[in-house]
Parts: C-alpha cells; structure tokens; sequence
C-alpha cells in the first residue's frame, strides 16, 4: 500500500461548485492537489470504499459491503455528475473476495458495476481522465441495520492483508469517500455539525482509529447526520494502516450541505 486518502464525496463539489465562494474553492484547491499526489503515486491499482445512495442496490437486495469484479463499470450520471466508464481491477477484486471467503468475511459481489456519485464524484475530480483501474467496494451507510464500525475495521485489515499477498511491486492506493456531518432528505438538511466533524478529524489527526471504534451508530446519526454514517469509509482505510494522518482541508460547506474534507491517512 503506498497510500490511503479520505475525502468527501458530495455531487455538489461538481455541479454546484462557486469558484467565488472561498470555502468551495478551498475544497477544490485540496482535490487538485491530490489529484497531482496521485499521478506522482503511478499507484496500479485504486481500492476505493464509498457508500451509494439507493442506485445501484434497492431493498429488494442491499448488501452491507459488496466488491464490484468485472473488466469495467460505468457511472450512472446521477446529481450531475458525468457518466463515464471506468476500468476494474480484477485480479485484485478476485483475491480480495476468496480472501474474505478464506477469512470468514462473507462479501458480496457485483460483476460489471454501476456507480453512483459517491464513486464517480471524488474519482472524477482525483483521476478526471478515469483511466486507472479501480476495485470499487460498496459499504452499506445509509439503510439500517448499519454495521457496527469496528466491522469496518476488519474490512480494512483484511483489505491489508490481501495487499500483503500481491504480487511484489504491485502500487496499491487506498481511497475512503463520504461525509463528514450532513443530513439527506430529512428536516435538518443543510446543517453540518462543525463539533461532531472537529472530533472526527482530531482522531485522524492522532490516528486513533480504536476511539472509532467506540462510536454508537445510532449516535452518530442523532448528532451528525444520516449521511455521516459514511465515516466508515474512511474508518476502513484508516484500520488498514493505523497512523498518524494529515487533514488537508475542512470546510463546513453550507451550499453543499456537508462538512467536507480531505486527508491523508497514511
């Protein structure tokens, strides 16, 4: 693993992005300088773990974590963000579910997948050209029951350990999308809870992923938003290499309805 990066991932950042509101542009000024860490990386193969929203799965069949295999995936062009095709890496999606069989980590999988904005937002602005293949993993955060966040956790050390596995020289580059606070479709849409998004941060900063660990479910919606619930994501990353991390960016973007932020985790 030469990297792994948090990021918010609102389609907003993209179709309603201001360049002259200072906060907006801040928040894109820290993409693009990820965006050239990135391409300084040459990683070969990007797993990143983001959340979606009612697209790809429906309650008829929502998985709580599902890991897309296949040559690509397209997006679905939804809140505004461009559809586009993606190349999948598959040899690293393939070991990644036979090790999670092997591991007692049952996980689904989706050949061929559609990603939502969650994806193709953060991906769009880090990588615009799309041309690095990706092994995209969908983390249940928004349909109860929500796991616990010590379950992604072990998500994160098993994706480690498939790293651990792969063939010598091989870049891997972790990437967490979602949150911070926010509200989706309830009376409190709009807000962004600059508290709740401070704690969060202070523990990347230290790397204290066991304090996350702590954090009831429940109460992260009650004090933070549905949406917050995509922490998880980052919490994965964060679990598959504990370390002190880098917050590059927060801003409590109040256009956009979330408390965005960047970070290099490890």
């Amino acid at each position: 693993m030469i990297a792994g990066y948090g990021a918010s991932h609102t389609a907003m950042m993209i179709r309603r992005y201001d360049p002259a509101a200072a906060d907006q542009r801040r928040i894109r000024e820290a993409f693009e300088t990820l965006r050239a860490e990135v391409d300084e990386l040459a990683p070969d193969v990007v797993v990143i773990v983001s959340s979606e929203h009612l697209n790809s799965f429906f309650y008829d069949n929502y998985p709580q974590v599902c890991v897309g295999i296949g040559d690509t995936c397209t997006g679905w062009g939804d809140a505004g963000v461009p559809a586009a095709e993606v190349p999948l890496a598959t040899g690293f999606a393939s070991a990644l579910l036979e090790a999670g069989v092997a591991r007692g980590f049952d996980l689904s999988w989706s050949a061929d997948p559609r990603l939502d904005h969650g994806f193709m937002a953060p991906l769009t602005l880090i990588r615009p050209g799309l041309d690095l293949p990706i092994v995209p993993i969908f983390q249940n955060a928004s349909t109860p029951p929500l796991a616990p966040f010590w379950r992604s956790a072990q998500l994160g050390e098993l994706i480690a350990s498939v790293v651990a596995e792969r063939p010598e020289g091989e870049r891997v580059l972790l990437l967490g999308a979602g949150g911070l606070s926010h509200w989706v479709g309830t009376p409190e849409m709009g807000q962004v809870n600059v508290e709740f998004d401070d704690g969060f941060l202070d523990c990347v900063r230290r790397g204290a992923v066991d304090e996350l660990l702590t954090w009831d479910v429940p109460w992260v919606t009650e004090e933070a938003g549905n949406g917050a619930q995509e922490i998880r994501n980052w919490v994965t990353v964060m679990a598959a290499c504990p370390s002190p991390g880098t917050v590059t960016a927060y801003e409590p973007v109040t256009e956009w309805a979330t408390g965005m932020a960047l970070a290099r985790l490890f």
